[in-house]
């Protein structure tokens, strides 16, 4: 196992070799690319902001491509940086998975596996889905980042995370789309406590999950006010109390008593994939944790 994760570390070392990458450049590259600031960059490294503008601006030459742009105050990767980060993180990736297994012989899988994803997902599937594999190696560190929709494919493109949940496709060029399963949409309301104003909660405002779901409705659109919960749970929360009814996953109220769906309702179905960029070298890990999440999430997210 350790020959094998020498021998694709040398790999990716005689890839950068090839390309011709000074290692400072590099460095400094993959500092500012994953703090996405040059002034805390340089504080890392211990540079001056120019010597750190001439390193990256170095390796720009090397590749005869652009890695930044900049927008506004942000920074932002070009196509071609964003390329390079993967390269970067998959060597960090390696070498600290390398490392980890000639410190733990015993322990076939170690290291830190970074998931990120919208709230209801990660704690009713992605979670259980992991549970038993993280039991049995303790060696492992997950950190679960929870997200609004919207921000996810931010997440993914800045690699501040592994891997990605989300509830679309996002069909990008050098990204790899695993689906994970199904989730059927419904509507939603308290047993007990009701009220005659149409109120719906969502997360925040840029939920849009109860518009998406009257969008696919043959009826008409009900007119309605929204109200804000914070997450999923703030909203099955709210539900319970009367404060409004909610559009949700029906694997989200499972065995929950004070709520009952309401009938009348086209099927709404919208699909959880799981996405990472392409790499040239996979670390076991991540293999690993992906062909579990692709075999047990469809478990937790099907309603019978």
């Amino acid at each position: 196992l350790y020959i094998i994760k020498l021998i694709d570390l040398m790999y990716l070392l005689i890839y950068l070799i090839n390309m011709k990458l000074n290692h400072l450049g590099l460095r400094a590259f993959y500092e500012t690319a994953k703090s996405e600031n040059m002034t805390r960059a340089s504080k890392v490294l211990g540079l001056t902001q120019s010597a750190l503008s001439q390193r990256i601006l170095h390796l720009e030459i090397e590749l005869e491509t652009t890695l930044f742009i900049r927008e506004g105050k942000a920074l932002l990767l070009t196509e071609a940086g964003q390329k390079l980060l993967g390269h970067c993180h998959v060597q960090e990736r390696l070498e600290a998975e390398f490392l980890s297994n000639i410190k733990n012989e015993k322990n076939e899988f170690s290291g830190i596996v970074r998931i990120a994803g919208f709230s209801s997902i990660l704690r009713s599937a992605i979670i259980p889905a992991l549970a038993p594999f993280l039991r049995s190696y303790p060696n492992v560190v997950p950190e679960f980042r929870s997200y609004e929709v919207v921000e996810l494919p931010r997440v993914l493109q800045t690699l501040a995370a592994d891997m990605v949940v989300m509830d679309y496709e996002l069909n990008k060029k050098g990204v790899v789309q695993l689906n994970l399963g199904q989730e059927e949409y419904v509507v939603i309301e308290s047993l007990r406590k009701t009220r005659h104003d149409p109120i719906y909660l969502d997360h925040g405002p840029h939920d849009n999950a109860t518009d998406l779901f009257f969008s696919k409705q043959t009826k008409a659109t009900p007119v309605y006010r929204r109200s804000f919960m914070g997450d999923v749970y703030g909203i099955i929360d709210g539900v319970k109390e009367g404060l409004g009814s909610a559009v949700m996953s029906r694997h989200m109220i499972r065995n929950l008593d004070g709520i009952r769906i309401v009938p009348g309702y086209k099927k709404h179905l919208r699909p959880v994939t799981l996405h990472y960029y392409e790499r040239p070298f996979y670390p076991k890990l991540l293999n690993k944790i992906s062909d579990l999440l692709v075999e047990n999430c469809p478990k937790f997210l099907t309603c019978n």
